[in-house]
C-alpha cells in the first residue's frame, strides 16, 4: 500500500530530540490560523544537530508535510507526516538518504511516519541512532531503529533499520545522547531490545561491531536437545503477574526446558503464592528482509519460575495462565 510505511520506531527514543539541538525553517501554522484556506498540503524542514560522531559533527534534516487548511483532524500526529530524510556533514555532503510513502485522502493522512534522531556514545565507539514511528499501530508493534558509525571516514548504517515487537531499553541522558550499555562475558557496546512474547518480554541483545560498521547479534546460542543441537538462547525476562481469578491451580513444572526429560512435577499456585519469573529459553530469529531486519523469538518459549520455593521450566499457555502471564496481544 502506497501509504504503508516500512520504518517504524520504537516509543522508548521518541526523546531523541531535545530543543537544544532541535531546529524548524518554516514553522507549521496552527490550524485556526488556516482555517479561511483549503485543505492542502504544504513542506517544511527540520533540522536534529549537531551530532557528534568521533571528531566529526552531523546534522539530520527532516522533510516533513503538513495539513493546512480546515481538516477535521485535530491530532497533530496526524496533521504532519514525515516524507524525507537526509544526513549531512558539515560541508553539506550527504552520507544518507531515504524517503517514506504517504497517503493523504483529501482530509487527513491515512498513517504518518514520525522520525528522530540523537548521538549514541558507547564505550568503544559512538554513533547515530535513528528511530521512527509509524501512527496507528498496535501496541508494542511497528518499531524500527537504526545505527550509523564511521567507517573508511564515511558515516554508514551497521545494518537495515531493525523492527521488533518491543522497544529500545536504553535512555538518553540530559544531553540527548543515548548511552549503551554492557553485556556479560561479551566485550563491545551493546542495544537491547524488550520483546513481546505473547505472554512476557525477553530482553534481547545486540552488539555494535563499530570497527567492521556491523550491528548484529550479540550471542549465537547452541544447546543439545533430544532432537539434536539447536540454536536456544537463555534470555532475561520482564513479567508482570495477574492472579489467576481461581483460589488455586496448578501448573507442570520440568526440571529442563524440553518436554521427555524426566516426569514434570505437579506443583500447587495459589493467588497469593510468591511467584518469581527468572529467565527464558528460546530461539531468536534474526530475519534479513529486503530492506528491514526482524528481530524475534520462536513461537515455543520457555519460562524458568520459582513458585513458592520450588523452581522449574514451564512452557503451554495453560501454565502461563496459571502463574498469572496469560496471553495478550
Amino acid at each position: 500500500m502506497s501509504g504503508s510505511s516500512l520504518f517504524p520506531v520504537i516509543t522508548a527514543v521518541a526523546i531523541l530530540c531535545p530543543r537544544a539541538i532541535c531546529a524548524e525553517s518554516s514553522p507549521i501554522p496552527s490550524s485556526p490560523a488556516s482555517e479561511s484556506l483549503a485543505v492542502h498540503l504544504e513542506d517544511s524542514t527540520r533540522t536534529i544537530g549537531p551530532l557528534v560522531v568521533g571528531d566529526k559533527e552531523f546534522t539530520v534534516i527532516l522533510q516533513i508535510r503538513y495539513i493546512v487548511g480546515p481538516s477535521p483532524v485535530v491530532d497533530q500526529d496526524f496533521r504532519e507526516t514525515t516524507v524525507g530524510l537526509q544526513i549531512q556533514d558539515t560541508s553539506g555532503t550527504a552520507h544518507y538518504r531515504i524517503s517514506f510513502p504517504y497517503e493523504f485522502n483529501g482530509e487527513t493522512f491515512v498513517e504518518t511516519t514520525h522520525a528522530w534522531a540523537g548521538s549514541l556514545q558507547g564505550e568503544t565507539g559512538s554513533g547515530i541512532l535513528l528511530s521512527y514511528n509509524v501512527v496507528p499501530s498496535s501496541p508494542n508493534s511497528g518499531t524500527s531503529w537504526q545505527v550509523f558509525g564511521t567507517f573508511n571516514g564515511k558515516l554508514v548504517p551497521l545494518s537495515k533499520p531493525i523492527s521488533a515487537e518491543g522497544e529500545l531499553l536504553e535512555g538518553s541522558s540530559a544531553s540527548g545522547a543515548v548511552k549503551t550499555s554492557t553485556e556479560p562475558n561479551r566485550p563491545g557496546d551493546m542495544l537491547h531490545v524488550r520483546i513481546w512474547t505473547g505472554n512476557f518480554f525477553v530482553i534481547v541483545p545486540v552488539q555494535l561491531d563499530w570497527m567492521q560498521a556491523v550491528a548484529r547479534p550479540a550471542w549465537r546460542c547452541a544447546r543439545m536437545t533430544a532432537r539434536g543441537w539447536r540454536p536456544l538462547c537463555r534470555f532475561p525476562v520482564e513479567a508482570e503477574r495477574v492472579p489467576s481469578e481461581n483460589e488455586m491451580t496448578f501448573v507442570r513444572l520440568h526440571s529442563q526446558p524440553e518436554e521427555g526429560t524426566g516426569i514434570p512435577e505437579h506443583v500447587v499456585v495459589k493467588r497469593d503464592s510468591k511467584v518469581e519469573f527468572l529467565e527464558a529459553e528460546g530461539e531468536l530469529i534474526w530475519s534479513e528482509r529486503s530492506v528491514t531486519i526482524n528481530v524475534s523469538v520462536a513461537g515455543d518459549v520457555w519460562l524458568r519460575v520459582h513458585i513458592d520455593g520450588k523452581d522449574g521450566w514451564i512452557h503451554t499457555q495453560e501454565d502461563f495462565a496459571a502463574v498469572g502471564l496469560p496471553q495478550a496481544g
